[in-house]
């Protein structure tokens, strides 16, 4: 099995803490040839760690012929001028999210990307997330009925006062951790073209500028109600999905999911009844029934029990089998356009409310 060639652009927590560390488990499949950061103790650090010589600019590796694919980690803001300087030159790229400030800009790369003939993707792991597969699972066997509401909850409490709480490098909480519960969204409501988006943004206790509140609504014909909400100021949040169907609830994290469901044949059949409800005794009663619920559980276990490494590892696995067997990748160029065009427009709907907020 021949393996894919690899430089990393970036030895920060995405570069090193994540895309080194799941490639350095999948050595049948990938190997690192170049690492690329400016910051000179980051260059001790990769000759230390990986025995090898760092490049200080990723215009060190134009004309290099044993590269397969360069993965962009730079800042955010680098990230779009970057994969189309490297796609003009040749390059493969797996771009880091978010893959660009705007949907035009998006569109710049997938054009560059067209233009050239080279592969552009774009790393939303959080696709392959073992619970978000389970939720989708459960939600396609029926069980739980008509789906009317999802949430996606990615909050806890936690100030920010680092480079990714600043407008001008491309951040704040909807660019930073917005990209992976927008796509699992998009990908629950089948990525339909006509979505509806409703936004809330604050600047609660973030030391940037931009937003660290975010309360997203998608709705679409034919798809439930998608709540995403990405906050700083929440020390009670006890789930990340929450379903609600016409049968049954589903609630749970990345470790463990519970569901509740009834089953029709079950239960009695009921007829609308228009005069007001009594009992035998004439007396006025609410209208209400016990319900036979049947339970059940998923606990994340075994490779699944470490969902970082996990949903990491299958992404590149699917990515190995797209570069080197032609296998259709799952995250498309143009499903990441759909997510960039819902995050540009929660932005501007909430430019005003943002920037009153801005200190200077």
């Amino acid at each position: 099995m021949s393996k894919l060639r690899v430089a990393i652009i970036g030895y920060g927590r995405s570069g090193r803490n994540i895309h080194r560390h799941l490639l350095s488990q999948l050595h049948d499949l990938f190997e690192i040839v170049a690492y690329v950061d400016k910051d000179q103790q980051r260059q001790e650090m990769i000759k230390a760690e990986n025995n090898c010589v760092p490049l200080s600019d990723y215009t060190e590796l134009y004309g290099r012929t044993d590269i397969d694919f360069v993965i962009n980690a730079s800042f955010s803001h680098d990230h779009a001028p970057i994969s189309i300087e490297l796609l003009k030159h040749g390059f493969n790229v797996l771009s880091e999210k978010p893959a660009a400030g705007s949907a035009d800009k998006f569109k710049e790369i997938m054009q560059t990307s067209k233009d050239t003939g080279k592969a552009y993707y774009i790393f939303q792991q959080y696709r392959f997330a073992p619970s978000f597969v389970k939720v989708k699972e459960i939600i396609g066997s029926g069980v739980l009925g008509r789906i009317v509401q999802i949430n996606l909850n990615y909050s806890n409490f936690i100030r920010r006062w680092d480079w990714q709480t600043i407008q001008g490098f491309t951040a704040g909480s909807l660019l930073n951790t917005g990209p992976h519960p927008v796509d699992q969204a998009l990908d629950l409501m089948g990525f339909p073209d006509d979505i509806n988006v409703t936004c809330a943004m604050d600047r609660a206790h973030t030391y940037g500028d931009a937003e660290d509140y975010v309360k997203l609504i998608l709705r679409a014909t034919g798809s439930p109600v998608l709540d995403i909400e990405i906050s700083s100021c929440n020390g009670f949040s006890d789930y990340t999905y929450l379903v609600q169907g016409t049968r049954g609830t589903l609630k749970g994290t990345t470790k463990q999911l519970d569901w509740k469901y009834y089953i029709d044949s079950e239960e009695e059949a009921r007829v609308l009844i228009k005069e007001p409800l009594r009992n035998e005794k004439g007396e006025p009663i609410y209208c209400s029934e016990k319900l036979t619920f049947h339970t059940d559980k998923w606990i994340a276990e075994g490779d699944e029990a470490n969902d970082f490494d996990f949903k990491g590892l299958k992404f590149y696995k699917e990515f190995y089998d797209c570069m080197k067997g032609g296998k259709p990748f799952p995250i498309t160029q143009e499903q990441v356009l759909k997510q960039m065009r819902i995050m540009e427009e929660s932005h501007r709907q909430n430019e005003k409310t943002i920037n009153r907020f801005i200190t200077v």
